[in-house]
């Protein structure tokens, strides 16, 4: 058993720890325009065998209904062979990582498929509608932690379903006798200190108890076990990497949900963590509707692929392909390609006639403010460019994002969709006459018709 005195005392960091709030509040601009953390356009494949003696080690963040994400991602790995000497979780990745840890993915992944908001709160539909709308975050947590006293007063929300399904789920038995190290955070109000239990710590008869404890936000009250109330414990540790590395190891795997609560600062500098995140915003902690759910489940699934093989993209999965086939790709652009391209970036600078615009121009001057209007890093290669404008492309027209495309199938389907309604971008320029885009005020309503209607000439322009 780990007991630690340290808890948040400040807002935005700790010794010890960093707040993650408001990770699920993507602006629009964001959502178009830059990856969240954790996607890339640079796939890197994970080996299958671990380095270190245990195998690998899986830690899974707490997030309410974003959970399903770490379902998603744990049947990847497992399809793929990859195997969990050890699982640590907080809150609903307690949940998951005991049922994984016991043997019965299988049987939790099924469970995620079909649950439903009235499985797991005995409250009226308007009354789930105000739970689900509900922002909890930063202040919520410093409020909450405040208000002890006051929320061991309150019962909270009813949580005798929730410990009717997790009880038909998790097996102590099972559970104690699997192979598998497993292990939880939760916090205790009654000492005001995290608790980090190993399943072997956890007295007999009593991991269901811990488990709930671990899960137990504040608007269910607070958990009582024995004498002592404990709450989430997300409010100490909410992806307990280094519970699962005490354990000895070395090669973790941490299923990232962004929930608002405290992350410890990993403590070993010899670890290999590989962070999975969601390549877009998992949901509301309280939302467990089913399109909710099947959305979250797919994109865990494919963002740990992406991992796995190598896969390029953001928030679509490509495979890779050399920027020497970019670069042939570019060339191969006509010069009234070329010239609409400069009409739209910078039309103080473009040549009157497209006989003067040059592949040269193109890759040395063009390519290069469309590299900045997207966001990417100065030396992202031409590879990456295409990638990032189709995908806005096929975002805006709703492309499929949840299967595997090479390059050429990823144009190919966007040309099969209806083109987008026409932009006069020339009328914004005119009201920005100097250089074009690069002295407008890139807001996202005056980035948007522009970008577009650059994917749009680029795709015209491939293949």
């Amino acid at each position: 058993m780990r007991n630690d005195n340290t808890i948040m005392k400040k807002h935005k960091r700790s010794k010890t720890g960093t707040i993650i709030n408001n990770a699920d509040k993507y602006t629009d601009e964001q959502s178009l325009y830059t990856s969240p953390e954790g996607s890339r356009a640079k796939g890197f494949g994970l080996a299958l065998e671990s380095s270190g003696a245990k195998g690998f080690g899986l830690a899974l963040e707490g997030g309410g209904a974003k959970g399903a994400y770490h379902m998603g991602v744990i049947k990847a790995f497992l399809e793929k062979g990859y195997k969990f000497g050890g699982i640590t979780g907080t809150s609903i990745g307690a949940l998951n990582g005991a049922a994984v840890a016991q043997g019965d993915f299988d049987k939790a992944y099924r469970l995620w498929e079909k649950v439903e908001p009235s499985m797991l709160f005995d409250i009226d539909s308007e009354q789930y509608r105000k739970l689900v709308s509900r922002d909890i975050d930063k202040e919520a947590i410093m409020h909450f932690a405040s208000q002890a006293k006051k929320i061991i007063e309150n019962k909270g929300i009813d949580t005798n379903k929730i410990r009717s399904i997790i009880g038909g789920l998790i097996n102590e038995d099972r559970l104690r006798r699997s192979r598998t190290d497993f292990g939880l955070v939760t916090v205790s109000v009654s000492d005001f200190k995290p608790v980090e239990l190993f399943k072997e710590d956890i007295p007999a008869g009593k991991i269901i108890d811990y488990l709930l404890a671990s899960a137990n936000l504040p608007i269910f009250g607070l958990k009582k076990i024995e004498n002592k109330y404990y709450i989430d414990g997300g409010f100490y540790d909410n992806c307990p990497i280094n519970l699962i590395a005490s354990k000895g190891y070395k090669d973790i795997i941490a299923v990232r949900t962004l929930a608002f609560g405290i992350v410890q600062d990993v403590k070993r500098k010899d670890l290999h963590v590989t962070n999975i995140k969601p390549s877009e915003p998992p949901g509301k902690v309280l939302d467990f509707s089913r399109e909710q759910i099947s959305r979250s489940l797919n994109m865990g699934y494919y963002d740990a692929i992406r991992n796995i093989s190598g896969l390029t993209g953001y928030k679509y999965y490509i495979k890779p392909f050399i920027e020497k086939d970019a670069a042939a790709m570019l060339l191969r652009f006509n010069q009234k390609t070329i010239k609409g391209l400069m009409d739209i970036t910078d039309p103080a600078s473009s040549p009157s006639s497209p006989s003067d615009c040059t592949s040269r121009l193109l890759l040395e001057t063009t390519l290069p403010r469309i590299s900045h209007l997207l966001g990417l890093e100065e030396e992202a290669g031409y590879d990456t460019i295409l990638i990032k404008l189709m995908e806005i492309l096929a975002e805006e027209k709703g492309l499929q994002k949840y299967r595997i495309y090479s390059f050429r199938q990823f144009t190919r389907e966007l040309k099969k969709l209806p083109p987008l309604p026409a932009h006069d971008t020339a009328k914004d320029n005119e009201s920005h006459p100097q250089g074009g885009l690069q002295k407008m005020l890139l807001t996202y309503t005056s980035k948007k018709p522009h970008i577009l209607a650059i994917s749009q000439y680029v795709l015209d322009a491939l293949y």
